[in-house]
């Protein structure tokens, strides 16, 4: 019974006292009793017997103390920002200053006297003058080489009647090269005048007479007409080439004044010796002129006057005969000339 009443006393004085009940037992023995203690403290009474804990406390900031943060909260906001702003500012005045350094470096070149046109080199033209390309080229010695625009310089060049192509290009330090591409005449056309005619069936200039020498003419398309249709003008002149090209494929052929172009009947061939016409119509040209070269070998042969005495060979009628119209020896007259007579011989 003391020994209960012993740990019964220390249990109630370490409960107070927050720490574990010991008892100490006889014969020197000591025994620890656990003892659940609970989780809050003991309350207090107040004034009026009303409870009061302690530990519940409500602390209300001061004012000066919130500003004061918010205050901190915006400065250290503010140095952020001022701080990225401070390095866009710094970028942009870099790239400023290059781009004017740059600006002014480039400026310097240009404006160097080691790069202003010394020497304008132009390729050799037939019938185009170095001083007419000068000219159109607006280009003189002392320009400054890396100012000028070499494309609007061709655009220019190209605007010449003999040109078909030009191109500018610069050659380091104080040289301006020009080369142009010449068109070639290949016939002219009778449009109420002669002007050249180049290989497309374009005309692209009234002709002198220098130039229009040696040239077949090619006639039956006015004016007019090509002013109304000039791709089908060009189309029948293209045409009208081709067959010059394969009359050309045999050497030893008459030399040849004419193309004449009908709508109707298609392409004649005028000689240049004697003036006689060849009637192709249209189509299968190379046929009918190995026929003509037959007709002209019978005509040698049968002593008929040759070449000159021959006016009309016509080989669109198709067939085993060929008319040919040949002068009289005595009164001009025509008679007719059979193919298979001059295909025997």
């Amino acid at each position: 019974m003391r020994n209960h009443a012993a740990i019964s006393l220390v249990g109630r004085a370490a409960l107070s006292g927050g720490v574990s009940p010991v008892a100490r037992l006889t014969g020197g023995r000591t025994a620890t009793a656990e003892v659940e203690v609970p989780d809050y403290h003991a309350s207090r009474r107040g004034w009026f017997g009303r409870r009061r804990n302690r530990r519940a406390v409500v602390q209300r900031r001061s004012l000066l103390l919130m500003l004061g943060a918010a205050l901190a909260r915006l400065a250290r906001g503010a140095w952020l920002v001022g701080k990225v702003i401070g390095k866009v500012v710094a970028v942009l005045a870099v790239l400023a200053g290059a781009g004017w350094g740059g600006r002014w470096a480039v400026r310097h070149v240009v404006d160097s006297p080691r790069f202003q046109v010394k020497q304008i080199d132009i390729a050799t033209t037939q019938h185009v003058r170095r001083e007419e390309l000068l000219a159109l080229a607006g280009v003189t010695l002392g320009d400054r080489l890396l100012s000028i625009d070499t494309d609007a310089v061709a655009a220019r060049l190209a605007t010449h009647p003999w040109a078909a192509a030009a191109q500018v290009k610069r050659h380091l330090p104080s040289v301006l090269r020009i080369d142009i591409v010449e068109r070639r005449a290949a016939a002219v056309a009778s449009l109420n005048g002669l002007y050249l005619v180049d290989e497309n069936g374009r005309p692209f200039k009234r002709a002198r007479m220098d130039e229009a020498e040696g040239l077949p003419a090619l006639t039956g398309v006015s004016r007019e007409q090509y002013a109304r249709l000039p791709e089908a003008s060009a189309a029948v002149f293209r045409e009208a080439l081709a067959v010059l090209d394969d009359y050309r494929s045999r050497p030893g052929r008459p030399g040849l004044s004419e193309v004449s172009i009908d709508p109707r009947f298609g392409f004649s061939l005028i000689l240049l010796e004697g003036g006689a016409e060849i009637r192709l119509g249209r189509g299968a040209y190379s046929k009918k002129l190995a026929r003509f070269d037959q007709i002209l070998d019978a005509v040698e042969k049968e002593h008929l006057g040759g070449l000159s005495a021959v006016r009309v060979v016509n080989l669109d009628l198709g067939g085993g005969q060929v008319p040919v119209l040949v002068r009289g020896r005595d009164d001009d007259a025509a008679v007719e000339k059979p193919a298979s007579r001059a295909a025997k011989n």
